[in-house]
């Protein structure tokens, strides 16, 4: 942090009297590849990217660079300074904003011993898990990551707000035959996942897919494993629940705040304060964030917003702001889907007839209006017929509109899991009724 601050302090310098926007990414991140039960890839990263922003008289320039040193910096901000003053006027532009109090990030998000992770560390935990797809006619592929980031935004108008975090990453692959498993867990703290078990999931349900057989395409009740929930409230929050999709009626919730568009069981906040996915708590201009009730008992209840959204929609900012400048507007980075009173297996026991999925892959946004999305299963498709899992499917593209999804929930579990991924998201396994398979695949 004391660098960032020294870093800030000389780009305000260069800047003068113009006004500055800083954003400071610094990161370290390594990673250990495995395939065909052998590592096959270490590698370490460092680095530093500095985005400066500056505005005056109506007109804006922004650049970045990777370099710190007085030198880059100052060359940058002489070039940004010349730029600025050949740019058009917008009226439209906002001034940075003042300071106002950011709270405190959540405990448990900075693990210095997940920072300094050793090589030896990833490597001891992959040949535990090779001796034991060996033993069983498997072959294991996957990644072990760990990494450390910190985010600083500061304007010369006296914002100032950084935030550090960990993060480890454990996904494994495991092949048998025909047949593919996959399993994955994130945690901020390394020592808090559960490596046996993630490799054991992988496994089991590599052996059961390893004969799979065909089924034709068709609506099926399905069960989706939380990598699969958050893989469709992804595309509901990028393409529905922000500020400017909203005023523009290309979301879902335009026209719609306060009106039941989901099943009363579907709860979903954005909270980025505290929670299982919990983050940093300042936007990409240095505002707060706050905890927004998105979704409540089905009723849609709020989109987030950014100062620019905010004075358009005659509310306020909700801190959920993007670098500036961008044209998706304000999202959520920090959804939290509440639990429900079942369990996966209570979910199998209570279908007659169904579909069970692992993860999807390869999904895209087809209708943002209704967020119909398509995609494929994938590392573990099973049918199950009168309360338990009968064989391993070949993988089904799928064509389906998350709300209209959302609409059929039959039940939620419990138990739920955080990812990392475009943020946070944390999400329960969920029971689906006449979930639309387009096609069949012949793998």
């Amino acid at each position: 942090m004391k660098e960032h601050k020294k870093t800030c302090a000389e780009i305000f310098r260069l800047a003068g009297r113009v006004r500055a926007e800083v954003m400071i990414n610094s990161s370290e991140s390594a990673l250990t590849r495995f395939a065909d039960n052998v590592i096959s890839q270490n590698v370490a990263e460092r680095s530093e990217s500095v985005s400066i922003r500056l505005m005056d008289k109506g007109r804006v320039f922004k650049t970045s660079l990777n370099q710190t040193d007085g030198a880059s910096l100052a060359s940058a901000v002489r070039r940004a300074l010349a730029a600025l003053r050949l740019q058009k006027k917008d009226k439209n532009l906002l001034k940075p904003p003042a300071p106002r109090p950011v709270a405190t990030a959540a405990p448990g998000l900075y693990s210095p011993a997940t920072a300094a992770l050793k090589p030896s560390f990833r490597a001891a935990k992959i040949a535990g898990l090779a001796r034991l797809c060996r033993a069983r006619g498997m072959k294991c592929y996957g990644t072990l990551e760990n990494g450390v980031s910190l985010l600083t935004m500061a304007n010369n108008s006296g914002v100032f707000v950084s935030h550090g975090e960990t993060h480890a990453i454990y996904s494994v692959t495991a092949r048998k035959g025909e047949g593919y498993g996959w399993a994955e867990q994130y945690s901020p703290d390394a020592s808090k996942i559960d490596y046996a078990a993630v490799g054991a999931r992988a496994m089991d349900k590599a052996a059961a897919s390893a004969r799979p057989s065909a089924v034709p395409p068709g609506k099926y009740t399905v069960i989706l494993e939380p990598a699969a929930v958050a893989d469709m409230l992804f595309f509901l929050g990028y393409s529905g629940l922000g500020g400017r999709a909203w005023l523009d009626g290309r979301s879902f919730a335009s026209g719609a705040l306060g009106k039941r568009l989901l099943h009363p069981s579907i709860t979903i906040t954005d909270d980025a304060l505290e929670g299982p996915a919990a983050g940093a708590t300042f936007d990409f201009e240095g505002l707060p964030r706050k905890k927004v009730v998105l979704v409540e008992k089905g009723v849609v209840r709020a989109v987030v917003h950014d100062r620019r959204t905010a004075a358009e929609a005659g509310v306020h900012s909700t801190g959920h702001s993007l670098p500036q400048p961008n044209s998706y507007g304000p999202m959520p980075r920090n959804l939290e889907m509440s639990p429900g009173e079942s369990s996966l297996e209570e979910m199998i026991l209570s279908t007659g007839k169904g579909i069970l999925v692992t993860a999807f892959h390869y999904t895209n946004l087809l209708r943002p209006k209704t967020v119909e999305m398509t995609g494929m299963t994938r590392n573990g498709t099973f049918l199950v017929e009168n309360g338990r899992v009968t064989k391993a499917l070949k993988n089904l593209r799928f064509t389906q509109s998350v709300t209209e999804a959302f609409s059929n929930v039959e039940a939620l579990s419990k138990e739920r899991e955080t990812s990392g991924s475009w943020g946070k998201m944390c999400v329960p396994s969920m029971k689906i009724r006449d979930f639309n398979f387009s096609s069949a695949t012949e793998f």
